[in-house]
């Protein structure tokens, strides 16, 4: 198929000379005037290609190119110069408006080798930014995947309540959390964070998270007991040594039971939580063991604590403590502990998003480059008026 070019030159024996050594080759428009050359690529274009002459009244050919290029950047656009024009035309190569230039006289073959390589190029911006868009349009759609395995923005399980924050560095990232009844005492949740980011750890992340929604894995399938978290993350470490995704992840399990007001919980290599209780202190909890994929056998440490109505579990992801301002200063943790203790009043919902603001403040609103997770878990006190 014949693709369009558009000649302009104020000489008119050049055009119809143009026209007629190249009309079996291309579609050819012609204009003798830079104005008019202008209105009719405004009205039929855009062109892959538009051929200028270099000194016309009015307009020279490197102002006419660079107004079509704020027409339509991708138009490959090729100057026609006399020698005597050439350090000019050098100049207007680097200007980025010129694709390539053309002197008078130009044999067919030159002319048409010039020609075609410059819709090539066309063709190949045009054809880049096409793929762009298809590749957008999916992540976006991995992302409204992604998002349909994470829990409501708040997710209520009896006196429990989970707040979170979830910004992918990417469309998609590799963190994933949750927030699962066992039965009816005892509340699963977990978060995790896999090495990397983008759709390979998006997808590895799924790809967990699928697998923890099954039976047999949260509880036992033939006897209905509670797997431990211990052993839960014993057995991913099995279920997912690294040749497997080849990604490794960190993780936090606990296990709430709201009768006996106990919080039971093991992490394999994940930043610890923070428990807020209702009275202002502080619990680190660091029990567990090295992160999911080493397959080391070893087995996790898991602790026991109390988890009274009124307090708050905050687990987060080091995109968080690793967050760079513009000059390279790390968030830390410290910033981060110091920031949950000055908006410990405030709600779950305001307190998240209030430190999301103070991070982002502190990058100056550096794009992250790793993803960023914030999960509140509250529970919540009694009504006084029951």
């Amino acid at each position: 198929m014949k693709q369009r070019v558009l000649f302009i030159d104020d000489d008119k024996n050049i055009l119809a000379s143009f026209r007629s050594l190249l009309r079996k080759e291309f579609l050819i428009d012609t204009a003798s005037h830079p104005e008019e050359g202008l209105a009719m690529f405004k009205e039929k274009g855009p062109y892959p290609v538009v051929i200028s002459d270099l000194k016309m009244p009015d307009m020279d050919g490197l102002t006419l190119l660079s107004k079509i290029n704020k027409l339509n950047e991708d138009t490959i656009g090729i100057i026609l110069t006399g020698h005597a024009d050439l350090e000019t035309a050098v100049t207007a190569l680097n200007q980025g408006h010129v694709f390539r230039f053309l002197t008078k006289p130009s044999d067919k073959e030159t002319i048409v080798n010039v020609v075609r390589a410059g819709q090539d190029q066309y063709n190949l911006i045009t054809g880049n930014k096409l793929k762009e868009r298809i590749i957008k349009q999916d992540l976006k759609a991995a992302a409204f995947i992604q998002e349909s395995f994470l829990p409501h923005e708040r997710a209520d399980i009896g006196k429990l309540s989970l707040n979170w924050l979830f910004k992918p560095s990417d469309y998609v990232g590799g963190d994933m959390f949750d927030i699962i009844p066992l039965d009816h005492e005892n509340t699963g949740f977990y978060l995790m964070d896999i090495s990397g980011h983008g759709v390979s750890a998006a997808l590895a992340a799924v790809s967990v998270s699928l697998l923890l929604a099954r039976s047999g894995h949260l509880t036992n399938s033939k006897t209905a007991e509670i797997i431990s978290p211990s052993e839960l993350l014993l057995q991913l470490d099995n279920d997912f040594p690294i040749e497997r995704l080849n990604k490794h992840f960190t993780m936090f399990y606990g296990i709430i039971n709201s009768a006996r007001k106990t919080l039971r919980y093991s992490s394999a290599g994940h930043l610890p939580p923070i428990l807020l209780r209702s009275n202002g202190a502080l619990e680190y909890l660091e029990k567990g063991g090295s992160v999911i994929g080493m397959n080391s056998g070893i087995p996790f440490e898991e602790d026991e604590v109390p988890f009274n109505p009124g307090d708050k579990l905050i687990s987060f992801t080091d995109g968080v403590s690793e967050y760079q301002s513009q000059s390279d200063e790390m968030f830390e943790m410290e910033r981060f502990i110091s920031l949950v203790q000055e908006y410990r009043e405030m709600s779950s919902r305001e307190m998240l998003d209030h430190i999301y603001e103070k991070m982002m403040q502190f990058g100056e609103n550096r794009p992250p480059l790793d993803d960023v997770t914030i999960c509140c878990l509250d529970f919540e006190k009694e009504d006084e008026n029951q």
